[in-house]
């Protein structure tokens, strides 16, 4: 099994964060780029991910995908397979987890975003959630 990251960030990156499957056995998590969390699957998560993991990687991938940008009170999300040149999903959201991709990818981005969600909150309860940048804009 290849290496899978999902990765959600604002327009100008500002709160980015990213989990890393690699080989459905290791898990890690980046905050802007930057590893804070490595750790091996659980069996549990590995039967969730397997599945749709294997179906994900089944489907062509896309020869150019569109950069879509969140704007400024979203979010970019992005699916990108290790060794392929472009992502498989890159959308916009207001709402996580991102929907619009299809199947298997929407079962996939939840699952995934699910699985980062709850290990930022394990880290540090406050930060757990995704930080738009106009949140920021309004705390400053």
């Amino acid at each position: 099994m290849r290496t899978v990251t999902y990765e959600r960030s604002g327009r100008t990156n500002t709160g980015a964060q990213a989990v890393r499957v690699e080989g459905l056995r290791h898990l890690r998590v980046l905050e802007q780029g930057e590893e804070i969390i490595e750790r091996e699957l659980t069996p549990a998560e590995v039967s969730r991910l397997l599945p749709l993991m294997e179906e994900a990687a089944s489907q062509p991938a896309p020869a150019v995908v569109e950069p879509e940008a969140g704007g400024p009170d979203g979010l970019a999300v992005s699916l990108a397979f290790e060794d392929e040149e472009a992502p498989r999903v890159r959308l916009a959201a207001r709402r996580l987890p991102a929907k619009g991709a299809g199947s298997p990818y929407d079962e996939l981005l939840a699952e995934l975003d699910s699985l980062l969600t709850s290990e930022l909150h394990v880290k540090a309860p406050r930060h757990a959630h995704a930080v738009l940048p106009h949140m920021l804009r309004v705390e400053e």
